[in-house]
């Protein structure tokens, strides 16, 4: 489906003989190799561009991507001048946040320091929260609303600054930002937001276990769309995971696994294997309580 998405903003761009696609926080590599097997009429034009922080991943890439010679794996964003597309899978909710809180004086900083009876350099040290003013480049990223007092909010630093980054990585096309999100005034209201992973356990104290727990939040759409705006793309389409995988025709993938399935079924061939696993899957992406109610947003430039 991504191969798809890619053809389709490939065409718009009017089938340069050169195009570039870079995969941000692309892990293992599957993404990368799904798009390059499905053979589609860029295939002679595509480079592909894997950008991953961690090694060890990378190390992965070149093991599953080793026979691809237009893949390129890299450790940050490249500098091009080229027609391409960017792609960020839930990279944006693992990027530096910081948390604003509301106040009776308006919004503020939440920081983090020691308690009084802990010292740097102990075992176990207690932290404490801490009200600060905000900085004039943390309050543009919160957008002018009153929510009520003691209601809280990521402050997307990190994801602002990531796609003013990206977005010098092309000279024009587009970019694909798939995530947890919702929008400011939603998020601070219904709260839940901010979530920390350890030993595949799930919690929602980021000041427990430091150093030792993942931390990730839903990403706050509003200051997103700014940055898109600020870095020159115009918003095409904002939609959930599964409207837009129905866009490019996932029921079709369906159908077409699930005929192969019951056709084969009996046999246990391996086409009737491929085809069970090509609907279950769809199921997964599409489910609007999974997957399927992240949002997609669709933006472009040039």
């Amino acid at each position: 489906m991504v191969g798809k998405a890619i053809e389709s903003l490939w065409l718009a761009q009017g089938s340069p003989e050169d195009f570039v696609v870079i995969e941000a926080g692309a892990g293992s590599g599957r993404l990368c190799r799904e798009v390059l097997r499905s053979e589609r009429g860029f295939s002679s034009a595509i480079n592909y561009i894997t950008v991953e922080r961690s090694e060890a991943l990378r190390q992965v890439q070149a093991e599953t991507l080793g026979r691809y010679s237009n893949v390129s794996i890299l450790a940050d964003l490249p500098d091009l001048s080229t027609s391409g597309v960017i792609i960020a899978n839930e990279l944006l909710d693992n990027l530096v946040f910081d948390i604003a809180e509301f106040t009776s004086d308006g919004w503020a900083e939440v920081r983090v320091a020691l308690n009084a009876d802990s010292a740097i350099g102990d075992s176990s040290p207690e932290f404490l929260e801490v009200l600060a003013p905000l900085d004039d480049f943390r309050s543009s990223l919160i957008p002018d609303f009153a929510p009520q007092i003691g209601a809280r909010l990521p402050i997307q630093v990190g994801a602002f600054e990531w796609i003013a980054r990206a977005a010098t990585s092309i000279k024009d096309g587009a970019m694909i930002l798939i995530d947890y999100a919702g929008n400011a005034e939603d998020l601070a209201r219904r709260g839940g937001w901010l979530r920390t992973y350890r030993d595949h356990s799930r919690g929602d104290d980021p000041l427990l276990y430091p150093g030792e727990a993942d931390i990730t939040s839903d990403v706050v759409l509003d200051p997103i769309r700014d940055a898109l705006i600020d870095s020159g793309f115009r918003i095409e389409s904002e939609t959930t995971q599964a409207e837009w995988l129905s866009g490019l025709g996932i029921e079709d993938e369906v159908a077409t696994g699930e005929a192969a399935w019951l056709a084969g079924a009996a046999r246990g061939d391996l086409e009737a294997l491929i085809g069970r696993s090509r609907a279950t899957e769809a199921a997964i992406l599409t489910d609007p309580l999974g997957l399927g109610g992240f949002t997609v947003i669709v933006a472009r430039r040039g």
